[in-house]
Parts: C-alpha cells; structure tokens; sequence
C-alpha cells in the first residue's frame, strides 16, 4: 500500500473520521485502536462516530475496504500492463504489495486480522483480493505458452506467498538481511517474476503422465 491507499482528506467529517482511522490502525495496530483517539485525530466529537457510522467496528470496517479499494486500484493498471510486458508488470506488481506491506506493516496485518484469528474470509481484503488472484493465473497462463491452468494456479500462490509471508513477518527473516534495501527488494521480486513467467517446460520434470499427453497431442 502507499499513499495512495489512503481517501482522500476532505472536509467532510465521514471522511475525516475514515482516514484518522486508517492512521490509527497504523499506528497503534487494529486490537488498540479506540474511538476517542479516532475522533482525536478526525478533529471531531466523539459523538460523531455514532452519528456517521453507528459502531467502531463499522468504521474500522469502512476505512479498511476503503484502503483495499484504492490498492486494487493501483494493482489493476499494472495486471492491465501484463499482456504487452509481462516481466515488467509482474514485478512492478509484486514489488508493490511488498512495499506497500512492509511500509504499512499494521494495516496489511489489519485486513488478514480476522482471517488469522478467526479463519473468516468475509471481510474486503478477502473477498475483493480473491478475484485478482484469479486474473492474475490467467495472465500468467496467458504470457507462459503450454502452461497449464493449474500451474499457473500454484505459480500465482507461490509467488504471492514469497511477497507477502516476508512482509508480514519481516522479523523472522531479519538475520539473512535478504530484504534489507530498495535493491534488495528489487532484484527478490525480479526473481520471483522470473520462476512465474519460467517456460512451462522449466517449471518441472515431465512426469509420465504429462510425457503421454504430449505425445498424444503429436
């Protein structure tokens, strides 16, 4: 996530009230979040919470999708890069959701809060993720000729994985200083775009079964 991520500051109190929170939850982590210092930061009575929103919760819930929405946003102009540069685009997109996660560590912990602690996937970065994921198989089964749909799944998964375990647990990796600088992090997701965009025939050893299909298909 970046700046961008962040609504816009209006004068509109709502607003004010969405952004304080999306700050508070950055500094302080979703579980320490309160409404007096929510409606500190928004400048406003604490009665407005109630007013604009009914219930913490339901703020909490509006700033966080608003924050999922406006990373998507940034997501959806590198996923529609993909066709004319594939390597360019996957890394740029996997470069983002590292640094965005790294530099917003509470938040991006907010959004996966309930699917942690509860195992519930209802909430916005769920729900709303889940269909980038989707996409983003395609667009790699459509880059790599001969992939499969199905390895192109578990390229998808694995590289998203390495982008965002590190991230939210930057310090259980600390001591290899693998992550530690701008370049770094770079030439990581370079690396990981190279294994998704792999020739499908470099992703694996042929097993039997994939030998007699091919030799089917000839």
């Amino acid at each position: 996530m970046n700046d961008r991520d962040r609504p816009a500051h209006a004068d509109d109190p709502r607003q004010r009230l969405v952004v304080a929170a999306i700050d508070q939850i950055e500094k302080h982590g979703v579980g320490q979040v309160t409404v007096r210092k929510i409606a500190a930061a928004a400048e406003v009575n604490i009665a407005a919470v109630n007013y604009y929103f009914r219930s913490k919760e339901v703020l909490l819930a509006a700033a966080l999708e608003g924050s999922i929405r406006h990373m998507l946003e940034d997501g959806d102009e590198l996923l529609a890069r993909m066709p004319d540069d594939p390597m360019e685009a996957l890394s740029g997109l996997l470069g983002y959701y590292l640094e965005g996660c790294l530099r917003y560590r509470n938040l991006s912990r907010a959004h996966l809060h309930d699917a942690f602690h509860a195992d519930d996937y209802s909430g916005p970065f769920p729900t709303l993720f889940a269909p980038v994921i989707v996409r983003l198989r395609d667009l790699v089964r459509a880059a790599v000729p001969g992939l499969e749909e199905r390895a192109a799944a578990r390229r998808v998964v694995a590289a998203l994985s390495a982008v965002f375990f590190p991230a939210f647990f930057a310090g259980l990796f600390e001591g290899l200083s693998a992550l530690g600088s701008p370049d770094d992090r770079l030439a990581y997701v370079r690396e990981l775009a190279r294994q998704t965009l792999a020739p499908a025939e470099a992703a694996a050893p042929a097993t039997p079964a994939a030998r007699a299909r091919r030799s089917k298909r000839g």
